[in-house]
C-alpha cells in the first residue's frame, strides 16, 4: 500500500482518530469535493476506514507518521560545537587518591582479599535470608 492507496495519507487523516473523527473529516472533504466522482471516492474511503476495522488498523499502521515540527513552532536553538563536551573544572578532591576500602571500614590490612567481615554477612541487602520452607 503506497501513499496514494492509503486513505490516511491521501486525505491527510490522523491515524490516531477513531470512526467519529474520520467521519467528521471525510464529511468536510465530501462537502468541498469538486464533482460526484471525487465524492464517491471519498465515500468509498470512508466506508473502508469506518466499516472495516481490520482495514482501518492496517492502513493506520502503514501510514507514515508526521516527522516535521508543526507549522509555527520555534526552531530548535542552534547547537554550540563542543558545548556539552567540555570537561568540568578539576578540583583538588578529584586529584587525591582514595584510601583502600578495608582501611575505611576499619578492617585489618588484606581483609578484603580473604574473608568477608561479619557485619557484611549479616547485611539483609547484600545477603538476603534463605527462603523458609
Amino acid at each position: 500500500m503506497n501513499g496514494d492507496d492509503n486513505p490516511f495519507e491521501r486525505y491527510e487523516l490522523d491515524p490516531h482518530e477513531g470512526p467519529r473523527g474520520i467521519t467528521e473529516r471525510m464529511r468536510e472533504l465530501a462537502e468541498d469535493a469538486a464533482d460526484d466522482a471525487e465524492r464517491a471516492r471519498i465515500r468509498a474511503a470512508w466506508e473502508e476506514l469506518t466499516v472495516h476495522v481490520d482495514r482501518r488498523v492496517r492502513a493506520a499502521l502503514l501510514a507514515h507518521p508526521e516527522s516535521r515540527a508543526p507549522l509555527g513552532a520555534a526552531p530548535p536553538p542552534p547547537r554550540v560545537p563542543g558545548d556539552a563536551l567540555t570537561p568540568r573544572d578539576l578540583e583538588l578532591a578529584d586529584l587525591v587518591g582514595l584510601p583502600p576500602i578495608a582501611e575505611v571500614l576499619g578492617l585489618p590490612a588484606g581483609a578484603e582479599d580473604d574473608d568477608e567481615p561479619d557485619f557484611l554477612a549479616r547485611d539483609p541487602i547484600l545477603s538476603p535470608p534463605a527462603p523458609s520452607r
